[in-house]
């Protein structure tokens, strides 16, 4: 038996007080796994669930760690989403059962950083020792204009080497 792959509230005898849930979702809830982003174990919840009649009120913490790929230097590191002040609400009139996994899922993947950088996980980038200072993302200095003239594009350039 694998773990599980879906968080389904039952909504049959809800306790007035709410219910407690904390488990493990398997990290192919994700669908992720390629170079730049590898899911390295299980999304984790803690929530509290309450019914008010036919909304269903989900609040708590999710978290989930994955392997990145650094834009800068290319080197594999661990970053783990954590999110702790997770709240959903929900039309349940008339169901049994409620399925969240596909928001907890979204939630995780929307939190992944669009442009990964060692620095996020709190680890020294490779490439900032090699160049000094001259890092990419550094803020052009006042005065400095950009050395790609705005008529053209950022591609152009590129565009001039031969395709394989």
């Amino acid at each position: 038996m694998g773990m599980q792959m879906n968080l389904i509230i039952s909504l049959e005898e809800f306790p007035e007080e709410g219910r407690y849930l904390s488990g493990e979702l398997d990290a192919a809830v994700f669908g992720i796994d390629c170079d730049a982003l590898r899911s390295t174990g299980p999304l984790s919840y803690e929530l509290e669930v309450q019914l008010f009649e036919t909304e269903l009120m989900v609040r708590g913490s999710i978290t989930a760690p994955f392997e990145l790929r650094c834009d800068r230097c290319l080197a594999l590191f661990p970053y783990t989403v954590e999110l702790d002040d997770l709240a959903f609400s929900y039309d349940v009139k008339g169901k049994l059962a409620f399925d969240i996994t596909e928001d907890l899922r979204e939630e995780v993947v929307l939190a992944l950083p669009s442009y990964p950088k060692c620095e996020i996980s709190d680890l020294e980038c490779e490439i900032n020792d090699t160049f000094g200072d001259f890092r990419l993302d550094k803020d052009p200095q006042t005065g400095v204009d950009s050395a790609a003239p705005s008529s053209e594009s950022v591609w152009d350039a590129l565009d001039q080497f031969p395709k394989k």
